[in-house]
């Protein structure tokens, strides 16, 4: 369901969709300073704040409004064709496996030396170990 955009989700959209290509977050605050701060340091503004700020309102834009704003390294997109969507969701997944293989390295590491053990991680663990037999 697409809401209505507010003031600040408005700003940061036409942006985006002006940009002609790709838009950062850093170009965004910089055109854009009217955003403010995010919430949770409300008080005082610094630019860690206003980028913070920025991914929020594009967080909003993308899950509370459903828009197709891609992003990489480079900046902050429009999905254009049905290709991109395959090519970021494709990404998106090797993003999150990276992630996760990182973390269980991590939980394994500690588990093995320290003695540590969690429910959420072994869950995690028979899952990954599901996937891969699957895969062979």
């Amino acid at each position: 369901m697409i809401h209505e955009l507010t003031e600040p989700q408005k700003i940061v959209y036409d942006l985006i969709v002006n940009s002609g290509s790709r838009i950062t977050q850093l170009e965004i605050a910089r055109k854009a300073p009217s955003l403010g701060s995010h919430e949770r340091h409300e008080g005082y503004l610094s630019m860690e704040s206003t980028l913070r700020k920025v991914r929020q309102i594009i967080r909003d834009l993308r899950i509370k409004n459903g828009l197709f704003i891609l992003s990489d390294r480079k900046g902050y997109w429009i999905m254009k064709s049905p290709e991109e969507k395959i090519e970021y969701l494709t990404r998106l997944e090797k993003q999150a496996k990276a992630s996760a293989k990182a973390y269980y390295v991590t939980y394994e590491c500690m588990k093995r030396n320290g003695g540590m053990k969690s429910e959420y991680f072994e869950k995690q663990l028979n899952l990954f170990s599901h996937e891969e037999n699957s895969r062979n």
